[in-house]
């Protein structure tokens, strides 16, 4: 794990450039590329400087990591914060393929199997993400998984449902523990200073995963947390 501190349009620039780097090197032995993403404020920049990369965006299938019971229409959806300051400028730019984005669908049919729809068109393509961009919340939690909360705890090896989160909505799908920790690369990112106590927690080796969950990133060997707290 290698921890990158600078200002934040530093760092934002330095995780665009190692997302480009890892996926350009990822496509050259595989005919897809995953990429997972989180939503949240701290990833926008990120985001917005994807764009201009040099990236072969074609072997690329970009994957929500955590999302709320919303339509993809609404204010709250994690997807619509990243198609709108990423996938619609790629696809209408015939940059990404539209199949290559995957949203996670809420209608009114039973969570369970929205879960089943997402985990399977996960594996269709791969059992694992190839690069995950996580960024930690105040709490030091990473897509919804929040410390010392059945989320964290939970052994599935894929997506998850939680109805009980501490911050709303409550009602949540998440990238497992597991299917996190098989990721090949890690960014994790720790922006403003509202995140230094999160930041502390995860450098402190008394708190375990289940304490601060943003410390799983310590199980993937190509890790790298970007921060601009002391």
């Amino acid at each position: 794990m290698k921890i990158i501190k600078n200002t934040r349009k530093d760092l934002e620039i330095k995780a665009a450039q190692l997302i480009a780097k890892k996926i350009i090197q990822y496509s050259k032995t595989q005919e897809k590329v995953v990429l997972g993403i989180v939503g949240g404020a701290s990833i926008l920049g990120i985001l917005s400087l994807l764009k201009h990369q040099k990236i072969p965006w074609h072997k690329v299938h970009i994957f929500i990591l955590d999302e709320r019971l919303v339509d993809l229409d609404s204010p709250q959806s994690n997807y619509k914060n990243l198609y709108d300051n990423l996938i619609e400028y790629l696809t209408k730019q015939h940059l990404l393929p539209n199949q290559n984005a995957h949203p996670y669908i809420y209608f009114n049919f039973p969570v369970e199997q929205g879960i089943e729809a997402y985990k399977k068109e996960l594996r269709e393509i791969s059992h694992h993400f190839d690069i995950v961009l996580l960024s930690s919340g105040e709490d030091g939690h990473v897509a919804a998984l929040f410390p010392n909360h059945d989320s964290i705890i939970n052994p599935s090896e894929s997506y998850i449902y939680t109805d009980n989160a501490p911050k709303m909505p409550k009602k949540r799908i998440s990238a497992s523990r597991k299917l996190l920790e098989k990721s090949k690369t890690a960014l994790l990112l720790f922006f403003n200073e509202t995140k230094k106590q999160a930041y502390q927690n995860f450098l402190n080796k008394e708190f375990s995963i289940i304490d601060c969950p943003a410390k799983l990133v310590n199980e993937i060997k190509d890790s790298y947390v970007f921060t601009d707290v002391g």
